[in-house]
């Protein structure tokens, strides 16, 4: 009897093939103006807002090297540049070939925390483990090409499924139901609930633009919702997570410090700031002054009037994106480009809601700006994929 399994694989690497080299190689239109002024704009304010973050944190931590952080950084802005611009040339539709590939690799990664032999390449911060320790570079969350790898893979087993069978239950949710549930697993031995919300969401929202049929999506989502209340419900951790949010003052000399110290810090600021430099909760009362919580100092320095600046920014950022999304070429763009736009929404609003109290305290970066080269390069690099596609939006109508 044939192999059923090996036929369903050689006609998705034929369906791989056609969507791939459907798009001929042609002249390429101009990059997105607004959106590369956007990012720019973004990466410079995010650069300046961290190095006023961390000296005080890298003066303590790094032998007196209150620049530490920042030249690391920038280091990683320019590299991060140059990848935006020579990717905003490349032909999008070849990432077809790099989808399952870059979503194997993801789940193997995240996989070495349980590798007894590998597990010691894993660092623990505030009781989770969710960074590779890279000789010469720095520390990596595997989360991050987890969340890559979602897109693309997701983008474009959409595409080559067709409106057809993502309509249906076999092809249109259970693959990708079962994708994302590997990545919460992974994500829970890592104590990072943030990071499965942010892949939930992005896998999810790309799964319901490629045609899934919505009351499959919506019975999925509310299976995940379900899965995610039983945990917090059932986990220790997640339990004082909640308790520590609710009354960050009751446990200000513990685990609430975070979270108190980050509304003092926002508190402070006022409508005009304390002036930028001049803030006082990053002089080692504020944890990860330069990650998580930079939007604070952010707050404090730059007051009501630039905390608002900096988000109209970002609001402005993703706006463009969904439009890139909109006016693509084809399906395969849109998925990709709503993908991209919708983890740096999520990132976003999710760093945000933990800084202000809206939500418990996880480990959600804000894009552009908190500390990370590896993070931020990755984003620059999804920037440069961004402007691929908009190279080959067709071309307003005159009149």
């Amino acid at each position: 009897m044939p192999n059923k399994k090996a036929g369903a694989g050689r006609a998705y690497s034929a369906e791989l093939r056609t969507e791939a080299e459907r798009e001929r190689p042609r002249e390429l239109g101009h990059i997105d103006g607004p959106l590369t002024m956007l990012t720019l704009l973004l990466l410079l304010v995010g650069l300046v807002v961290l190095f006023s973050a961390s000296y005080a944190t890298a003066y303590a931590n790094e032998d007196g090297n209150s620049t530490f952080y920042i030249y690391r950084q920038g280091a990683f802005a320019a590299a991060g540049v140059a990848v935006m611009f020579v990717l905003s040339k490349f032909n999008y539709h070849k990432l077809h070939y790099l989808a399952i590939p870059a979503l194997v690799a993801a789940v193997l990664l995240m996989a070495t925390i349980k590798v007894p032999g590998l597990r010691s390449l894993w660092v623990t911060r505030n009781q989770a483990t969710r960074w590779i320790a890279l000789p010469g570079i720095g520390q990596f969350q595997p989360s991050e090409l987890a969340k890559v790898a979602v897109i693309l893979s997701f983008s474009s087993i959409a595409t080559i499924y067709g409106e057809k069978k993502m309509h249906t239950l076999r092809y249109g949710l259970l693959p990708f139901l079962f994708i994302i549930g590997v990545f919460a697993v992974e994500m829970k031995w890592e104590k990072h609930l943030s990071g499965t919300v942010i892949i939930a969401l992005i896998g999810m929202l790309i799964v319901y633009i490629g045609g899934a049929n919505l009351f499959w999506l919506v019975s999925g989502a509310g299976v995940g919702v379900a899965g995610g209340v039983w945990y917090i419900l059932n986990n220790a951790y997640a339990k004082t997570r909640i308790q520590v949010w609710l009354h960050p003052f009751e446990f200000f000399r513990g685990k609430g410090w975070q979270g108190a110290n980050s509304l003092i810090a926002i508190g402070s600021g006022g409508f005009w700031g304390l002036g930028l430099g001049q803030g006082r909760q990053k002089q080692l009362y504020l944890p990860e002054p330069a990650n998580d919580f930079i939007f604070s100092v952010a707050c404090e320095e730059l007051g009501f009037v630039g905390a608002v600046l900096i988000l109209l920014i970002f609001a402005a950022l993703i706006w463009r994106g969904y439009y890139i999304a909109l006016h693509a070429n084809d399906k395969f763009g849109t998925l990709l480009a709503a993908g991209i736009t919708t983890q740096i929404a999520v990132q976003v609003v999710i760093n945000l809601c933990v800084v202000t109290g809206l939500s418990p305290v996880t480990g959600a970066s804000l894009p552009f700006f908190s500390y990370g080269g590896t993070a931020l390069l990755i984003q620059l690099a999804e920037m440069g994929i961004l402007l691929a596609i908009s190279r080959k939006m067709p071309a307003p109508e005159e009149g």
